[in-house]
C-alpha cells in the first residue's frame, strides 16, 4: 500500500510478522531514501528496523515489506 509521503509518527505494520513499527526518523542517502522503524510493543532497541522507501509511480511512496497501518 503507498501513501503520498512516508514521515515521521506514521505506523506501518510488517508484511512477515504483521508487528507494527512507527516511523521514527527519515534519511535519504545518494541514491535511496530509509526509514528508521521502532516496534511500538517493545520496551527495548533490538526490534528497530531499517527499511528502504520507494517511490511508486504516481506520486506516491511506500516502505519495503510494509503497509501502512489502519488500526492500531
Amino acid at each position: 500500500m503507498t501513501t503520498k509521503k512516508v514521515s515521521a509518527g506514521q505506523m506501518w505494520k510488517s508484511e512477515q510478522t504483521g508487528e507494527v513499527f512507527v516511523v521514527t526518523s527519515l534519511y535519504r542517502d545518494v541514491l535511496a531514501s530509509f526509514a528508521m522503524l521502532r516496534a511500538i510493543h517493545s520496551a527495548t532497541n533490538e526490534n528497530n528496523k531499517r527499511a528502504k522507501v520507494i517511490r511508486i509511480e504516481g506520486g506516491g511512496e511506500c516502505i519495503v515489506g510494509f503497509s501502512i497501518a489502519e488500526q492500531v
